[in-house]
């Protein structure tokens, strides 16, 4: 079975292999579910549809399946500490059976997820016991560990986005020579699915004429760093510097009238800001087009940006409407990456910025300020220029500049120097944040052992090797609502043992998975022999000196966290100063 020979193997090579003789054998029609399950999805994130199966509703198909009491199962569950495993162990010696089993297909598998995630009302729980018991009922032990943690979100398969596109590359061409076109096409598109039904149907030819398409989020450019402005002059030579917003980024599709708004994430974030979409249609008048802001609360009373924390309160499932009017947000444009048609992001910057300002009305609401504006930004001869716009926007409230290339296209996906920030110094000689993965916490002592949370222990993520590899323990920047917060979060998530993607020598008390993301501040990167962020053979790894928590980035992926080469980059940066 690929998926239990993917679990038992760390060299991408091999699962790359493995993948791309699956995708070669598959019927065409079973392409797209199947690359959604291989990624443990039902549907890209841009849809909004998720599983969302708790583990008590999988006991109870177990139950329904097996014959097993719903408290034999959970005894189980508390020696293995994995619910796939408890599975296999209890459908192995199953003493009840169905009389009409057989084998399961994709399309099987797919459709009774797909119902299990979109059946609601009256009835739905026992309908979805039901719809994952049938494909229990159906399925070998081994077939039942893997359907169980695809079902609670904890596939194992150790293959990320990069090993499927490179098993694309391989299955059609017999090597990794057309990744970087299949790469490109996800990046528009944001749909592996789709990328998967257009290559093996049509190939490559079909892949490589992809543009944008309208309500299917573009994933996003990320901007490099550089230690200081002369080098940045040096490396671009005449630039744009924007201001740099701490809030949300956003992408905006619009088709006539209708107006979606995903996450930097791709998740679908419309219904939560009706204020943005309303000034969207009134000052936007064209009528296809992919727009890309940055929106943060923003009191209107003393022409102030407010911090982070604010503008998070308006991420809600509900009390929305409530909380437009509590906590105003400013939408600021710096990306126009289509436009009636026309695919934008193979222009240069400064054409796209000149179609960005000829697109966006920047009329005033009734209260004196844009609801939708541009984002600040002025051209760059000399690092002067550099620096003093720098210090402008720090008093303003903003956390730094971005200096884009006038030259360059919109990297999807990619980190180049097409754009690179430069923000806010700290008090010690590390001038960026790093965003961190949390692999673990502590207990804690005093005070803090009434919310059964101390502190933090976190990683960056390796793509190479696909590991979180440790860079620091955190216990300073909590306050009481945050130590309840991660209490409560990351008791949900806690695991038996440390996690077999997660390299490190430090224990914590309790392992968790690696899910939730953080942003960390620190004086400096030092070297250290208990780490292993960075870590050579001969060589000690990598560590924050002085961390301290800053924010949750719920916008953030684990895979989107702070990757090792860059620690090495911001390492090298540090020792430059």
């Amino acid at each position: 079975m690929v998926l239990e020979k993917l679990e038992s193997t760390r060299k991408r090579l091999e699962s790359t292999d493995d993948l791309a003789k699956l995708f070669k054998q598959a019927d065409k029609s079973e392409l797209k579910p199947l690359t959604y399950l291989l990624s443990g999805r039902i549907s890209p994130a841009f849809t909004g549809i998720e599983l969302g199966v708790g583990d008590k509703l999988v006991e109870q198909a177990i139950s329904l399946s097996s014959g097993k009491t719903v408290a034999e199962i959970e005894k189980s569950y508390r020696k293995t500490g994995d619910l796939g495993e408890t599975g296999r162990i209890i459908l192995e010696k199953k003493t009840q059976t169905t009389l009409s089993s057989h084998s399961l297909s994709v399309k099987k598998v797919f459709d009774n997820f797909l119902k299990l995630a979109t059946t609601s009302g009256e009835g739905s729980q026992e309908a979805k016991v039901k719809l994952l018991a049938e494909l229990l009922n159906n399925s070998s032990a081994v077939e039942g560990k893997h359907l169980i943690r695809f079902a609670t979100g904890r596939l194992r398969t150790n293959v990320g986005e990069a090993t499927i596109i490179d098993s694309f590359s391989t299955a059609v061409a017999g090597d990794k020579s057309v990744s970087k076109k299949i790469e490109r096409m996800y990046n528009l598109t944001s749909d592996l699915g789709l990328v998967a039904k257009t290559l093996f149907e049509n190939g490559i030819a079909a892949v490589e004429e992809t543009t944008p398409i309208v309500f299917s989020p573009i994933r996003p450019a990320l901007a490099e760093r550089m230690p200081d402005s002369a080098q940045i002059i040096e490396k671009i030579g005449e630039c744009i510097v924007e201001g740099k917003i701490d809030g949300f980024r956003l992408q905006i599709h619009k088709k006539g009238s209708e107006i979606k708004i995903f996450s930097r994430r791709q998740e679908p974030m419309t219904h939560m800001f009706p204020d943005l979409v309303k000034a969207l249609n009134e000052q936007i008048k064209e009528k296809e087009v992919i727009l890309e802001g940055e929106a943060i609360a923003f009191d209107e009373r003393t022409c102030q940006f407010l911090s982070f924390q604010a503008t998070i309160q308006r991420k809600r499932k509900h009390g929305i409407a409530e909380k437009t009017l509590d906590v105003p947000l400013r939408l600021f444009l710096f990306e126009a990456l289509y436009l009636n048609g026309v695919d934008l992001t193979s222009e240069p910057y400064e054409k796209r910025r000149k179609t960005l300002e000829k697109i966006v009305e920047e009329e005033k609401n009734a209260g004196g300020a844009k609801t939708i504006g541009l984002a600040k930004a002025v051209y760059a001869k000399k690092p002067k220029d550099i620096d003093d716009f720098f210090e402008e926007c720090i008093n303003e409230g903003l956390e730094g500049v971005i200096c884009k290339d006038l030259k360059a296209p919109y990297t999807a996906g990619a980190r180049k120097f097409a754009w690179i920030k430069v923000k806010k110094s700290y008090s010690g000689s590390l001038q960026d944040t790093v965003d961190a993965v949390v692999i673990g916490y502590y207990f804690g002592k005093g005070k803090r052992t009434e919310f059964g949370f101390g502190g933090l222990l976190t990683a960056i993520y390796s793509p190479a090797e696909r590991m979180f590899k440790s860079i620091a323990r955190i216990g300073t920047g909590f306050n009481e609502e945050q130590m309840q917060f991660f209490s409560d979060t990351l008791s949900k998530i806690k695991l038996k043992g440390k996690p077999d993607d997660v390299d490190s020598l430090v224990e914590p008390d309790v392992w968790v998975e690696p899910k939730v993301v953080v942003e960390v501040v620190a004086d400096e990167i030092t070297k250290s022999p208990m780490h292993t962020a960075g870590k050579t053979k001969a060589g000690d790894g990598l560590a924050l000196r002085f961390p301290r928590f800053i924010k949750v980035r719920e916008d953030k992926t684990p895979e989107d966290a702070t990757s090792e080469d860059e620690v090495l980059e911001m390492f090298e940066m540090q020792k430059q100063r």
